[in-house]
């Protein structure tokens, strides 16, 4: 007779998410949203006076990358070029900054830089 215990503890050592599964992994493409805007920012370095995350914006057309450094003092945002075609809308480039910005003052008061957030943002009306 099993114990409840010990099968739950099998179950959880066999039992993984489709995405963990190394043949299935590698075939799922970054899904892009049907209206709105994802944004998935990742901590790509992180030092005494800055941040540095690889921002990718994902539009229901397109997508766009850029890399962006947070200087630790001021909260200063420097942008590099945007990769993937034209910079994105206006409203969306609105929405990065105040993600960055939330993110600089958690950092500030938490000590630690989040590796990965993700957001999705409806396209405002007009």
């Amino acid at each position: 007779m099993i114990e409840g215990n010990t099968a739950r503890s099998a179950f959880q050592r066999t039992a993984q998410p489709a995405c963990f599964c190394p043949e299935i992994r590698g075939t799922f493409r970054d899904v892009r949203p049907d209206h709105g805007a994802r944004l998935e920012l990742k901590l790509t370095q992180a030092s005494d006076d800055r941040a540095k995350y690889a921002l990718t914006l994902f539009l229901p057309e397109r997508e766009v990358t850029t890399e962006v450094q947070i200087g630790i003092a001021s909260g200063t945002l420097e942008f590099a070029d945007w990769q993937g075609g034209a910079a994105p809308p206006a409203w969306l480039d609105t929405v990065a900054r105040a993600l960055l910005r939330t993110i600089w003052r958690g950092a500030v008061s938490d000590g630690e830089w989040p590796r990965r957030v993700t957001r999705w943002r409806p396209e405002p009306r007009s």
